[in-house]
């Protein structure tokens, strides 16, 4: 059984975005414990300036016994919700779409398998070759045009995992690239800036284009920490 638990993070202090002039990250939530074993943080959304943290685990027995500890930062207040806001639905439907809210950008993904290369042989051998050696390995590439959002080998990335849409008067993206950074681009790929560096995931963009939350897998998925990132002006306009 998929279990999920949704955890609210009320932003107390999001006024400190309208002077900051460099890119602000803020922890507002840490989830650990013995209960997170197994679990992920599978998705971040906002609804009415709330964020909402969903994680997700599934338990050998189908039992619903999975806690979750949180440790807020300051400024913030930390509840837990029994289910999604009908406000998330369409917040993630418009994050997770591979068309911009106006329509200036089309994500793509390619995916390309290859055989890895074990010396010079039929293709027959080379393919029992590869299985023997892990399989065949498969890229997948995430683009706007051009612009290559993200790429990484083994799983698809999700819909929405690694990007976010910007409200439409923004008409921006935020993207996590391969290596974990965090992008900000046009949503139809041109003036791409990177943001910050690290390994995260996860971006969502607030709806009044303040604010851009992030998650962080910490300690091998041991723990997880959520940041908010107050926004510089030039990322607003």
């Amino acid at each position: 059984m998929r279990h999920v638990m949704l955890l609210t993070v009320a932003l107390l202090c999001g006024s400190r975005a309208l002077i900051a002039q460099a890119p602000d990250k803020e922890l507002v939530a840490t989830i650990s414990g013995p209960a997170l074993s197994g679990a992920i943080v599978s998705g971040l959304a906002w609804d009415g300036g709330v964020l909402i943290i969903q994680t997700a685990a599934m338990q050998k027995d189908g039992t619903r016994s999975a806690r979750y500890l949180t440790v807020p930062g300051p400024g913030m207040r930390v509840g837990e919700l029994a289910e999604a806001p009908p406000g998330v639905e369409r917040y993630w439907q418009m994050k997770a779409s591979r068309t911009s809210p106006g329509g200036l950008g089309k994500i793509t993904l390619n995916s390309d398998s290859k055989l890895p290369m074990y010396g010079i042989a039929s293709q027959e051998r080379r393919l029992l070759d590869s299985m023997d050696m892990g399989g065949v390995r498969v890229t997948h590439e995430l683009r706007i045009g051009e612009l290559v959002l993200h790429r990484r080998s083994g799983v698809a990335p999700y819909d929405g995992e690694v990007w976010s849409w910007s409200p439409l008067e923004l008409n921006r993206i935020a993207y996590v690239d391969g290596e974990g950074d965090l992008w900000i681009a046009h949503a139809d790929g041109r003036g791409a800036e990177r943001v910050l560096k690290g390994k995260l995931t996860l971006p969502a963009w607030s709806e009044d284009g303040l604010l851009l939350a992030v998650a962080e897998r910490k300690s091998d998925g041991a723990k997880w920490e959520v940041s908010v990132i107050h926004l510089p002006e030039r990322y607003r306009r």
